[in-house]
């Protein structure tokens, strides 16, 4: 077929391709993130825990006490080990190499590394004796930054590195392909933690345990939800209201991505169904014009089987080589996918296409051409041989019209799901850019600015450092505001949560705590960032005072119909002096978390130790980004300033998950309109063809050329409800699946819905068009006269 149709065998092959080869590259994605075992030792018994305090924290580390109990069932578990998984306000000061240097460390516990049976690549990993809190400072290095850093010196073991200005021997460099947590740079034991291993209050740690054979998990729950129950009678202030989180270690690691990765996946396999059924349309097609071949070798003797056989072979076939083809799109299309996916949201290191995806691919283009290859054979095989030889066989069976149309059909119905797939997303979107985020980010330059802890112990000179700074930078041109904070607004996914306590509020139960979200900022913090505020912001006389300001929903919550300046409540409710603070000033609500984020209870509070600072200018941002390097440069030589971003970059990063699944459903979406356009034009065409002489005779006895027309057009646009009608059907179950992607609107919006719906049948006009203009075209003397 290759040889005797070359455009032919062409249009399938890409057709085929681009199914293939969108298919294999999503699937590269999903194995590697979800499906691909990990590199781990025996990780099938390898288990996640958390704690939640519901609502409001779903998902937070566990406590010291926890850890110890857990640590002490030798009958459930093998080994446990725990790992700190917060970076926020950890980030340190790296000395050593070529320019000081910031980086994310993070702490776990000797058992950390056995548990997964990873071995260093240099050196030696943490030992028992490194866990305790006064052990010889020792550090591990990733990969990365041993490469990247100390440009991959192997003496480097043994020699000692600064990080905050304290000396730390590095004792072994870790496997490159080891990313747990990702965004860790270099390990310290657990007793570099200070207090959130031993203080039942701090929840930093995730814990890994590998689990004894034929223990299920289902009794690991059980015994551990008992024992939570008991530390709640014991230790009511400190344990009551916190729930249990367990599952596999690989589903929780690939717990964010999971739902859009399934999504695009399953959109993608629609596509590949798309172009199978257009595919097949084609070979119907083509049978038709094969009928007196297929005749002429059933005469001659062939059996029915070996025409299938035949049939089937020649589909294979092509599939085989749109697979080849799509291998080829497959590249191209995951170096797109990688590049646009946000970094956070994907580990682009541990994606590569493997024997695993390519054995995926082969196993999805023999399926492929056995599918749309198996009703065009079926035809063939069951012709009559006599009808075959009359009239040259170019006339169709009305069981081929049918079968084709049921195709055309098919294509619309599953174009439609896709179309009110990528609707859904891109009107979600649309609403999620648009949401007010409570601060303005036009012209507000951001960096990270990292002073060494060890020349900054007091807190007088940490103040007197921004004091200074401010100053200086205020006196550049251009400049409107300047302040700092630990955490940018929408910059950190996980957060600062702690409990308070606000007694004589309704929402007050025994023994459990409200949470608000702790920020720490400078004297112009709200002004830099154009957030309104009631009462007043701080000053500099405020610093080691108990004052402190709120947002508006905390204010609402616990202050209904009262004034919140001057209100008094509790930040350390656990303790046995409790910590009184003072509100001055009721600041408006801000997404921290997230645009889709519900509002949180935010308190803020002065502190001259935060990381990220901030600048308000009157033009472009970045252009400042030399002299503000220059001004910090003179004030501390030794402070290194990283992530260098504008506020709106920022903003349209907190945005890059959603922004990823809508551009790659909508592009699948698009694709299978085209496909489906195609297949009605393609159908529509040929029923012309068919019905050339019908057509001629109408037009000889009377008929309009404007009858003929609407006739094409009526009968494109009936296939085109009926597959309307069967796929709005279809969408109102498999939308549902999004409705964790989607944000301020319902998985069956009636705008998307009727908005997608006359877009199908407009398309469904567009492709019966031309078929309709040449059939109303026809010259009825020319075509009895053929006849």
């Amino acid at each position: 077929m290759l040889r005797r149709s070359p455009l032919f065998s062409l249009t399938v092959i890409l057709t085929l391709a681009l199914g293939i080869g969108a298919n294999t590259a999503i699937f590269t994605v999903v194995y590697s993130v979800l499906l691909r075992a990990l590199p781990y030792r025996d990780p099938s018994r390898l288990v996640a825990i958390w704690d939640s305090y519901q609502p409001s924290l779903p998902k937070l580390g566990v406590s010291p006490t926890e850890y110890d109990e857990w640590s002490a069932q030798t009958d459930l578990f093998e080994e446990v080990a725990r790992y700190r998984y917060v970076p926020n306000g950890k980030e340190s000061n790296l000395t050593g190499g070529r320019e000081p240097w910031r980086v994310q460390p993070t702490c776990a516990s000797s058992s950390f590394f056995s548990i997964l049976g990873i071995r260093p690549m240099l050196g030696r990993l943490f030992e028992a004796a490194d866990d305790a809190p006064k052990a010889a400072p020792v550090a591990l290095l990733s990969f990365r930054l041993w490469r990247d850093y100390f440009n991959s010196n192997a003496n480097l073991i043994g020699a000692p590195i600064q990080l905050n200005g304290q000396a730390f021997t590095v004792v072994g460099v870790l496997p490159p392909d080891f990313h747990l947590p990702a965004w860790a740079d270099l390990w310290l034991p657990q007793g570099q933690a200070g207090d959130e291993t031993t203080n039942p209050v701090r929840h930093s740690f995730g814990v890994i345990a590998r689990l004894r054979q034929n223990v299920s998990m289902r009794a690991v729950s059980a015994r551990l939800e008992s024992i939570g129950k008991r530390l709640e009678r014991e230790h009511p202030k400190t344990s009551k209201g916190f729930g249990l989180i367990i599952t596999g270690l690989q589903e929780d690691l690939g717990g964010n991505v999971r739902p859009a990765l399934l999504v695009l996946q399953g959109a993608v396999t629609l596509v590949l169904l798309i172009a199978c059924l257009n595919v097949a349309n084609l070979l119907l097609s083509r049978s038709a014009t094969r009928r007196r071949e297929m005749a002429i070798r059933i005469a001659l003797g062939a059996g029915r089987r070996r025409i299938v056989l035949q049939s089937l072979q020649e589909s294979v076939q092509l599939s085989l080589a749109g697979g080849a083809a799509g291998l080829l799109i497959a590249f191209v299309g995951l170096r797109g996918l990688l590049a646009l996916a946000p970094a956070e949201l994907i580990d682009r290191s541990a994606i590569r296409i493997d024997v695993t995806t390519l054995a995926f691919l082969f196993a999805v283009s023999l399926a492929t051409g056995i599918v749309f290859g198996v009703a065009p054979a079926l035809q063939a095989a069951k012709q009559d041989p006599n009808d075959g030889l009359k009239e040259g066989g170019r006339t169709a069976t009305v069981g081929s019209g049918a079968g084709r149309h049921a195709l055309v059909i098919a294509e619309f119905a599953l174009a439609l799901v896709l179309l009110m797939g990528a609707g859904l997303l891109i009107r979600s979107f649309t609403r999620l850019i648009h949401v007010n985020p409570g601060f303005q980010s036009a012209n507000v330059l951001t960096m990270g600015v990292h002073l060494s802890t060890a020349a900054y112990s007091g807190g007088q000179k940490l103040e007197n450092f921004y004091e200074r700074l401010e100053t200086r930078l205020l006196s550049l041109p251009g400049v409107k505001a300047v302040a700092a904070t630990n955490a940018l607004p929408l910059g950190a996914a996980q957060g600062n949560p702690i409990r308070v306590s606000v007694p004589g509020s309704p929402l007050m139960r025994p023994d459990t705590f409200p949470v608000a979200q702790l920020h720490l900022i400078t004297p112009g913090y709200f002004r830099t960032l154009g957030i309104p505020l009631r009462g007043r912001t701080f000053n500099a006389q405020d610093l080691n005072q108990p004052f402190v300001i709120i947002n508006e929903t905390m204010a609402r919550t616990f202050w209904p119909g009262q004034d919140a300046v001057g209100q008094r409540f509790i930040t350390g409710p656990w303790g046995p002096n409790p910590s009184w603070s003072t509100v001055i000033g009721v600041a408006s609500d801000v997404k921290q978390l997230g645009l889709n984020s519900e509002p949180a209870n935010d308190v803020y509070f002065l502190s001259y130790d935060p990381k990220c600072l901030m600048i308000q200018t009157a033009y472009d941002p970045m252009s400042l980004t030399p002299a503000v390097r220059r001004e910090i440069q003179i004030l501390d030589p030794s402070a290194p300033v990283s992530e260098v971003r504008r506020m709106e970059q920022v903003l349209e990063a907190s945005a890059g998950s959603r922004r990823f699944s809508t551009v790659l459903l909508s592009i699948f979406a698009g694709l299978a309109l085209v496909l489906a356009v195609i297949g009605i034009y393609g159908v529509m065409s040929w029923s012309v063809a068919q019905r050339t002489q019908e057509i001629g005779i109408r037009m000889a006895v009377g008929a309009s050329a404007g009858s003929v027309f609407g006739l094409i057009m009526g009968r494109g646009l009936k296939l085109g409800a009926i597959g309307l009608a069967i796929g709005l059907a279809a969408t109102f179950t498999s939308t549902r699946v999004l409705s964790t992607l989607l944000f301020e609107i319902g998985p069956n919006d009636p705008l998307i819905l009727s908005g997608i719906s006359l877009l199908m049948i407009g398309a469904t006009l567009a492709a019966c068009y031309f078929p309709a203009r040449r059939a109303s075209r026809v010259d009825p003397i020319r075509t009895l006269r053929a006849e």
